[in-house]
């Protein structure tokens, strides 16, 4: 076993490699028969994530205009208050 030439090398650990990244996948449930349907899963996920993402910076700027808009409904009402007692 010691005496391996690098060609058996490489080929072993190209299959223990192989071995430990099925076994792997197995474990986290994913079909490695079918690395297409893998692969379209992958970026089904993605595309969920980049749309929840999307999601999030859209709630905080419908947020900040929200609160933008009352401190300025705020700011005028106190505007119109005050010049009102002057008048």
């Amino acid at each position: 076993m010691a005496n391996l030439t690098e060609q058996q090398a490489e080929e072993l650990a190209r299959r223990a490699a192989r071995e430990a990244m099925e076994d792997l996948m197995e474990k986290l449930g994913v079909d490695t028969s079918d690395f297409l349907e893998v692969q379209k899963d992958f970026a089904h996920l993605r595309q969920q994530r980049k749309a929840s993402d999307q999601i999030g910076v859209w709630t905080r700027r419908i947020l900040l205009g929200i609160f933008i808009t009352t401190v300025c409904g705020i700011l005028f009402a106190g505007i119109k208050s005050g010049l009102k007692g002057l008048l």
